[in-house]
């Protein structure tokens, strides 16, 4: 059975590291496209009004040849701490990263954000790139 190359990558098996915006990203040793979902609860940003921290539990689809290495997107996720910015931009900028990196490998992407309930309310955006 043939395997993927993760010859080069950085982030996986290295010492603790700062959060990036570098994702690192594994082409797969498939005959068609997979679906891929990453799924966490660890996405923080900032409330561009208030500057109160936004916790979001996050879940990205991919339908790919290509997958992110999970520690590269665990680092880049860890970026977005100190930003200030909307749920609904955050969801698309994460999408225009994880799309322009694995660039033909994807045929889908969607990238759906939850952000933890306050004020009584709950907010959820959904953002999704067509196959290409």
């Amino acid at each position: 059975m043939a395997r993927s190359d993760t010859s080069h990558l950085k982030a996986l098996g290295a010492g603790p590291l700062e959060p990036s915006r570098e994702l690192e990203v594994i082409v797969l040793d498939t005959r068609s496209p997979i679906e891929i979902t990453f799924s966490t609860d660890e996405l923080l940003a900032r409330c561009p009004v208030t500057q109160q921290r936004d916790h979001y539990r996050a879940e990205l689809t991919l339908v790919s040849s290509a997958t992110l290495e999970s520690k590269s997107l665990k680092l880049y996720l860890a970026s977005w701490e100190l930003e200030t910015i909307l749920a609904e931009d955050l969801a698309n900028s994460i999408a225009d990263d994880i799309a322009e990196v694995c660039g033909d490998h994807l045929e889908a992407l969607a990238v759906e954000l939850h952000q933890q309930v306050r004020g009584g309310i709950e907010v959820g955006v959904r953002t999704t790139r067509p196959v290409v």
